[in-house]
């Protein structure tokens, strides 16, 4: 006889309803009916970029996305430097393919990450970049720098300007505040400073961009300034501020030196060089005997130098400018000098043409004496 358990049981597959199961070509034509999201294609920008041959193609690539720390840049001018086309014709600071190479622009601030507080979307601005990091890379339309990096432009300078700052103005600055110590704010002087205790800064090259922002800084700062340049640009090179202007056309170094020593005595306390070994070496050979000294030799690559016991060789590595954020303040400081006068950016050379006019205007500057000026692209 069964239990109440089994006829509950039994009653209970008696009410169990058995659906037909709906065919294999059924469940495809409902799956193809389920509209299926398709990811929105990732935003691109034209960049100038260097392929593993080192030639310069234009092409597209992708926009990345921002560190909460970063400023995404709408670029407007970059500013075209030696060391541009230094890193391809020598091949070096190219870490992979294809590179984007540009050390310096002036932009409009496209978009900001969230921690940053120093500058806003739509501002103008300026910028120096590190070329280890492929999105930085000036020489393309849209650009991502850390946010210590990006500083204001001054109201009273255009994006043309602004263009020339972050490589050879930054470099001046740097070279002056933080590695010869040169003090940012000039000192008021109590009394009048004798002959024999003036301190001279020699700056051979003067006529170069690094050279012009060199000796206005060196001025401000309260030294008399020495400088090596052409007939061509003798008299821009006065106008900046430099008390001697030696000529260097059909002259050797040698004979340069001996000039330059018959004027500062043992008064040069600070060299740069901006043309190359047998100038950086004659250069040091003009610094003080008895005072301590400082010198900078920036053209690139630098040579090895011998110097005497009270002559310091300073290597100036401007990567500091990205990885120090303690070094935002010289930038600021020298817009703030740009902005006020005190300082003046060099004249510009602008080729309207945008990324595609890089590669021509960067053969300009290696095979041609540009007298001066500094060379731009709008983009």
């Amino acid at each position: 006889m069964a239990t109440i358990t089994e006829i509950q049981h039994v009653r209970t597959i008696d009410h169990i309803i058995i659906k037909p199961q709906p065919s294999i070509s059924k469940l495809r034509e409902v799956a193809t009916s389920i509209p299926v999201p398709i990811p929105s294609p990732q935003p691109t920008h034209k960049a100038l970029t260097v392929n593993e041959h080192f030639q310069y193609e234009l092409s597209d690539t992708a926009t990345p996305s921002l560190g909460e720390h970063e400023v995404l840049l709408r670029t407007k001018v970059v500013g075209l430097a030696p060391i541009d086309w230094k890193t391809v014709q020598y091949k070096f600071c190219m870490p992979s393919f294809p590179w984007i190479n540009g050390r310096e622009c002036s932009a409009v601030v496209e978009q900001v990450g969230t921690a940053v507080k120093s500058v806003s979307k739509g501002q103008r601005v300026w910028t120096s970049t590190y070329y280890r990091d492929r999105r930085a890379g000036c020489f393309q339309e849209l650009v991502v720098a850390p946010e210590h990096t990006v500083i204001p432009m001054p109201n009273s300078i255009s994006f043309d300007d602004a263009a020339s700052l972050g490589v050879c103005g930054l470099t001046a600055a740097m070279t002056m505040w933080k590695w010869f110590d040169v003090p940012m704010r000039r000192r008021r002087l109590t009394r009048s400073i004798s002959i024999k205790d003036r301190r001279y800064a020699l700056i051979w090259g003067g006529s170069t961009i690094t050279g012009q922002y060199a000796i206005q800084i060196a001025v401000e700062a309260g030294y008399r300034v020495i400088a090596v340049a052409s007939g061509r640009t003798r008299r821009r090179v006065s106008d900046l501020g430099a008390h001697h202007v030696i000529i260097r056309d059909g002259r050797t170094p040698a004979d340069i030196a001996d000039e330059i020593r018959s004027i500062g005595k043992d008064n040069i306390v600070l060299g740069i060089d901006l043309v190359g070994p047998q100038t950086a070496t004659q250069g040091v050979s003009c610094l003080s005997k008895s005072h301590p000294a400082r010198f900078a030799p920036l053209a690139v690559p630098a040579p090895p130098i011998a110097a005497p016991a009270n002559v310091e060789i300073v290597n100036v590595e401007m990567k500091q400018f990205v990885l120090d954020r303690e070094s935002r303040q010289y930038a600021v400081h020298l817009a703030d000098l740009v902005g006020q006068g005190r300082v003046k950016a060099p004249k510009v050379i602008v080729l309207p043409g945008g990324l595609q006019e890089v590669e021509a205007g960067l053969t300009r500057i290696r095979t041609g004496d540009m007298g001066g000026s500094k060379l731009v692209v709008r983009i």
